[in-house]
């Protein structure tokens, strides 16, 4: 288990977070990568054809000596000025049938493997290899990568026939080395710390979006936040990153209610500084007067609930997930907010869950008096949700009224309008 770094802060003053260990993505575990190999013919290999979209051609390459069988292939980073393969690192297999290979990565790309550093590569349930790229131009920004020999124990002869046959159709002209002796691809490309500000802490990682050791490049790379019993950095959840804004703008992100500047994100992903903000930030929200789109919700049980239905009626939606804060005394503050005034006033609670039951299994444990729905990716970009708790306040005929209205202000202010 990865251990993060502490970093304390008041709520007025700069917050420095280190960020000195590697993280898991959402990709790391549900990806299945594999690193192909082929074997060398003679001392020549072939370049890669990038899917047809370009011919391949031949390499003489210098081999280490004393290996009887050699096979190469090629392990994706951007961070190399690669120009016969771009994108790529050639990699060389010496006795890739053995038990444990040895394996060189041509950093230099220059095709001589003989001065490239030696790793003994696993057996089938043995520990991964690890170990770490840097960026050509930038060698202090780096990934780490881990492989582990591909476990096809119990596959159908039928799959493992396919996959043969896949490479072969696909790299015409090459020889296979076989599924069984091909090796799991993981990248680590996310740097993670923890942050904690009076009462409330959370996760923060800057994650290399286009994989080449660099860390904070507008527009491309991302800063996710999550809660600190998290464990994946799910980069893919609006909720839980944000975007490095264009060359010269601030960069922003809301978590658990509150906003934050980014003041300074480091290059190679060492460090993180961030402040509390009072500025004024839309982060995609609709404006104030403006209408949110006809939204259609699933329930817990699966019916749909349109938005529009309720026209007449102002709506309360809260959004949250059941590790947020201060779920617990919020839910019980939705419970008075949807008896107030059932005439003019609809409540609904967005729950996020990981699987579509466990709404089912709170909706049966709750017995909520509001309408419980689904939370989406899709349905957060539409209604201008960055994070959780959030909460969305609108007039009739669907027209904002106000963003960030906590339950219990709600229910100060409700009769005094």
């Amino acid at each position: 288990m990865l251990v993060t770094t502490l970093c304390w802060a008041q709520t007025d003053s700069l917050i420095s977070i280190e960020l000195n260990q590697y993280a898991k993505d959402e990709r790391f575990d549900k990806f299945q990568l594999t690193l192909a190999l082929f074997m060398v013919k003679g001392d020549t290999i072939m370049t890669l054809d990038y899917e047809g979209t370009r011919k391949a051609k031949p390499v003489i390459i210098k081999r280490a000596e004393g290996y009887k069988d050699y096979a190469y292939g090629y392990l994706f980073f951007n961070g190399l000025n690669n120009r016969e393969n771009p994108g790529y690192v050639t990699v060389l297999v010496c006795n890739p049938y053995h038990k444990h290979p040895h394996l060189f990565l041509d950093l230099n790309h220059n095709n001589d493997f003989t001065d490239d550093p030696r790793h003994t590569l696993p057996y089938f349930e043995e520990k991964g290899l690890s170990f770490e790229i840097a960026n050509e131009q930038f060698p202090e920004g780096r990934i780490s990568v881990l492989l582990t020999r591909s476990s096809l124990f119990g596959q159908k002869y039928e799959f493992k026939k396919y996959m043969d046959e896949y490479y072969e159709m696909s790299y015409p002209g090459r020889i296979f080395v076989g599924s069984e002796y091909t090796y799991r691809e993981q990248k680590y490309i996310a740097r993670v710390g923890l942050v904690k500000i009076e009462r409330e802490s959370f996760k923060i990682a800057l994650l290399d979006a286009n994989t080449n050791g660099i860390y904070n490049e507008p527009e491309i790379d991302k800063i996710v936040y999550v809660n600190t019993n998290d464990t994946i950095l799910d980069a893919t959840n609006p909720l839980n990153f944000t975007l490095f804004a264009k060359q010269g703008e601030p960069t922003y992100f809301e978590k658990n209610g509150r906003l934050y500047k980014v003041i300074e994100a480091d290059k190679a992903g060492k460090f993180i500084k961030i402040r509390l903000s009072n500025d004024a930030v839309e982060l995609n929200r609709i404006k104030v007067g403006k209408k949110v789109p006809k939204i259609k919700f699933t329930l817990a049980r699966g019916e749909k609930l349109k938005l529009n239905k309720f026209r007449r009626k102002e709506i309360y939606i809260y959004f949250g997930s059941r590790n947020s804060k201060n779920f617990k005394s919020d839910t019980l503050m939705l419970r008075q907010i949807a008896a107030l005034d059932t005439n003019n006033l609809k409540v609904i609670m967005v729950l996020y869950v990981n699987k579509s039951y466990e709404l089912r299994i709170y909706n049966t444990d709750a017995k909520p008096n509001y309408a419980l729905a689904y939370g989406t990716k899709e349905l957060s970009r539409k209604m201008g949700i960055g994070s959780v708790p959030q909460t969305l306040y609108l007039g009739k005929r669907r027209r904002v009224k106000q963003y960030g209205l906590k339950p219990e202000e709600f229910i100060r202010n409700y009769y005094k309008e």
